[in-house]
C-alpha cells in the first residue's frame, strides 16, 4: 500500500513538474519517473529482497544520482542540487549495509526508500517555484549561462 500511495504521489508530482515546470522540473521528472520504474524492476528481479545487497537498486540510484547532478549542475535553480544530493544519500545507504550486512531487511528497505519522499516533494515545489517566478518576472531562465539552450551573455534589464 505504502508504494501505491508514493506511485500516486510520483505520478502527480511528474505530470505537474512536465506540465507547468521549466527545462530542468521537466528533466528531473522523467529522471525520478525512470529512475522508479527501473527500481521497482531491479528489485523484482532480485529474489532476496533487501535480505541481501540490491546491486542492481544500486546500479539505478548511482545512474539517477548521476543524471540528478548533471541537471543540478547546469541548472539556475537551488533545489536540484538538493535533489542530488537527497539521491546522493539513499544512494550511500547501500554501502552501509555492505559494510552492516546483517541489518533486518526492513530497515535496509526504509533506509533506500526514506529519500523518495522529500525528493518528490521537492520536484513538486520545484515546478510551483517556476510558475511563480514567470508570472512575477515573465521569464524564469533554467539553465547558467553557456548552456546550449541559453544564451552566454545576459541582459542586464530586467
Amino acid at each position: 500500500m505504502r508504494h501505491e500511495l508514493f506511485d500516486v504521489f510520483l505520478l502527480m508530482s511528474c505530470a505537474f513538474a512536465v506540465w507547468k515546470g521549466g527545462g530542468p522540473e521537466r528533466m528531473a521528472a522523467i529522471a525520478l519517473f525512470l529512475g522508479d520504474i527501473l527500481s521497482v524492476a531491479a528489485v523484482l528481479l532480485h529474489s532476496g529482497r533487501y535480505r541481501h545487497e540490491e546491486y542492481g537498486l544500486f546500479v539505478v540510484d548511482v545512474i539517477l544520482f548521476i543524471a540528478l547532478a548533471a541537471i543540478a549542475f547546469r541548472s539556475t535553480r537551488w533545489w536540484p542540487l538538493v535533489l542530488a544530493g537527497l539521491q546522493l544519500d539513499g544512494t550511500l545507504v547501500h554501502l552501509l549495509h555492505w559494510v552492516a550486512p546483517h541489518a533486518v531487511p526492513v530497515a535496509y528497505l526504509d533506509a533506500t526508500a526514506l529519500w523518495s519522499y522529500p525528493m518528490v516533494a521537492l520536484l513538486f515545489v520545484g515546478a510551483w517555484r517556476h510558475q511563480t517566478r514567470r508570472a512575477r518576472r515573465g521569464d524564469d531562465p533554467a539553465w547558467k549561462s553557456g548552456s546550449p539552450d541559453r544564451p552566454s551573455v545576459i541582459p542586464l534589464s530586467n
